[in-house]
């Protein structure tokens, strides 16, 4: 009989003695394979332990002695969500939501609907939850950035209102407030709300620690630093505040991105221009690129004269080697794998052969990183110039850039290179756009050179690029 076993592992593991629970629950589960809670529980054990790969194993063994144990179901949605497994999430948690609805299962299936961009899903879910719980701060959270992405701006905001009047001191909901407020244009509560970011728990860049304090935006008798966070796209949109920054203080230090550095031959707003991970010279002050409108009180973006440029050697030798008659039109279709929204930014290559039936054009990839190896999947290589293998760093993406009439691409770092260096360039964008990009018009407050290509309804880039290919033709 398993039957004392089992009552016994029970008790171990309420004493939070876990290693021996699981021993019995591994002798019960030896005795009777099909114990549903013996597997569940012993899984729930392993996860707490991070044995994610055997509690996957006793929650399936569960799962295949008693289809409907609405826990066993419930704890591998959630491990399979966690490990980025959201479509077979979704089908256990959607239906431990059914067997057992309350507000934490409710919520559990609007996370997976909205990893799986099933928005109508998630929204449905999350009202769902706030049924059982109105006063539920994740949810309310939850449920506003999946208005968000929808295009239901006006929506979403009252409900990170009403999450923050329940936890003012929830710094996520500060920050999804900061990006929403942008996006809407609300330029000035915005970047006050972003500076809630350093306490977000997903916010990537972690928070610099400096001897000196951090500065204030007013006049200073001394040095500051002023160093990059977030993307490399981030530090190049932000280098536009230099000169603004230098006139309040006496002198200027920037530190950036290794990569960057050739880019930056002449800064003239900068005293002294360092790589991350070299010694920084003593400073009085120090602040973040991206916090300088709040701190300059500088909150509404606008086009501003182009702020980069191509080396002129550098450029002299793309010109010799991108020489033609026909215009000639550079591409980039994908960014950064790792980047959180990457998915929804990058397009597959296929998508832009529409554009390649033009005539008249010569095109050039200046697609790097793996993607740009999808010319050769996709036979493309007589199509159009392959510019990666000499795309060393961004100074020669910028001497590239000088030679080309329009650059197409996605949103990556290549588009602020463009915007900074007053290149034409058309950005493709997704129905729900990052927070700089507005949610409507294809003017960009950002850059005077860029025209802004939405999505008209989620995934759709297939009108867009027939209204793109329209738009050459006509060029």
């Amino acid at each position: 009989m398993t039957a004392p076993l089992l009552a016994e592992a029970h008790r171990l593991a309420a004493a939070g003695r876990a290693a021996e629970a699981i021993a019995l629950y591994d002798q019960v589960l030896a005795q009777d394979p099909a114990a549903a809670d013996a597997a569940n529980n012993a899984g729930v054990l392993l996860r707490r332990q991070g044995a994610e790969a055997a509690a996957r194993r006793r929650y399936r063994q569960a799962l295949a002695a008693m289809p409907e144990h609405a826990d066993a179901g419930w704890n591998l949605g959630r491990l399979l969500l966690d490990q980025g497994e959201a479509d077979e999430a979704f089908l256990h948690l959607r239906r431990a939501a059914a067997l057992r609805p309350g507000w934490e299962r409710w919520h559990g299936l609007g996370r997976a609907c909205q990893a799986r961009s099933d928005l109508a899903g998630a929204e449905a879910a999350y009202r769902q939850a706030l049924a059982a719980k109105p006063d539920a701060v994740e949810t309310l959270n939850n449920l506003g950035t999946t208005l968000q992405a929808a295009g239901q701006l006006d929506a979403a905001l009252p409900l990170l209102d009403r999450a923050l009047a329940l936890a003012p001191d929830h710094a996520d909901l500060h920050y999804n407030r900061s990006l929403l407020l942008m996006l809407m244009g609300r330029w000035a509560e915005g970047w006050r709300e972003h500076e809630w970011r350093w306490r977000a728990p997903g916010f990537l860049s972690p928070r610099r620690r400096f001897d000196s304090p951090a500065w204030d935006g007013r006049p200073l008798e001394g040095t500051l630093l002023l160093h990059w966070e977030q993307g490399l796209g981030d530090t190049i949109q932000f280098l536009r505040y230099l000169g603004a920054a230098r006139r309040r203080v006496r002198r200027l230090v920037l530190e950036v991105q290794p990569p960057l550095l050739p880019l930056l031959h002449d800064r003239p707003s900068a005293d002294l221009v360092l790589p991350s991970g070299t010694p920084l010279p003593p400073h009085a002050a120090h602040a973040p690129l991206l916090s300088l409108p709040h701190l300059l009180g500088d909150a509404a973006p606008r086009p501003v004269p182009p702020y980069l440029s191509a080396e002129p050697e550098r450029a002299a030798r793309w010109a010799r080697r991108l020489g033609g008659e026909a215009p000639l039109v550079g591409l980039v279709w994908a960014g950064n794998p790792r980047h959180a929204n990457d998915s929804n930014r990058s397009i597959p290559l296929g998508l832009l052969a529409p554009l390649l039936e033009q005539g008249g054009m010569r095109w050039v990839s200046l697609q790097v990183g793996p993607r740009a190896a999808d010319i050769a999947a996709a036979g493309l290589g007589g199509r159009m110039i392959d510019a990666a293998p000499a795309l060393t760093d961004f100074a020669e993406t910028a001497a590239a850039l000088a030679q080309i009439d329009l650059l197409i691409t996605v949103d990556t770092a290549v588009v602020h290179l463009a915007g900074a260096l007053g290149r034409p360039c058309w950005l493709l964008l997704p129905f729900a756009p990052d927070w700089r990009w507005g949610r409507q018009d294809e003017g960009c407050a950002w850059y005077g050179s860029l025209r802004l290509w939405r999505q008209p309804a989620p995934g759709d880039w297939a009108s867009v690029m027939a209204r793109i290919a329209d738009s050459l033709r006509r060029r």
